[in-house]
């Protein structure tokens, strides 16, 4: 297993109206490439739990996971799904008007650190490079 995940994720809980949409996109977009790692779509909700405030809504992750390659064994064009990834994401908000949060999971403690959003259509790709070390 990889130490890292890369995660990318609509922005939000309130998804109902989007996420038919949001699932049928994403599922074909994994389906269209030959990924050079691990590459799923993911749909998971939360349950409601014993600490959450009426009119909370739970964790919705709702996107993709993209297993990165651990550190100092990345092979040549690795960087090359990940950019694939956030374009796409600036499509997504160009179509849905909801914006995406790029982050890492780190697969053994399961502690995530968003990394940036994407709010626009014109993605950081520069800053999503240095964020990863690429």
């Amino acid at each position: 297993m990889a130490m890292h995940t890369l995660h990318a994720y609509v922005d939000g809980a309130d998804l109902s109206e989007v996420a038919p949409l949001l699932e049928s996109e994403f599922t074909r977009f994994v389906a269209s490439r030959s990924w050079s790692r691990l590459t799923v779509f993911v749909n998971e909700r939360d349950l409601p739990g014993p600490g959450d405030r009426p009119g909370d809504l739970p964790r919705w992750d709702l996107g993709i996971d993209h297993e990165l390659p651990d550190p100092h064994t990345e092979q040549a064009g690795w960087f090359e799904d990940v950019e694939a990834i956030a374009l796409f994401l600036g499509t997504l908000v160009e179509k849905t008007g909801r914006g995406f949060i790029i982050g890492i999971t780190d697969n053994r403690s399961g502690i995530r650190e968003e990394m940036m959003g994407v709010a626009t259509s014109n993605v950081n790709l520069p800053r999503l490079r240095a964020a990863l070390g690429a």
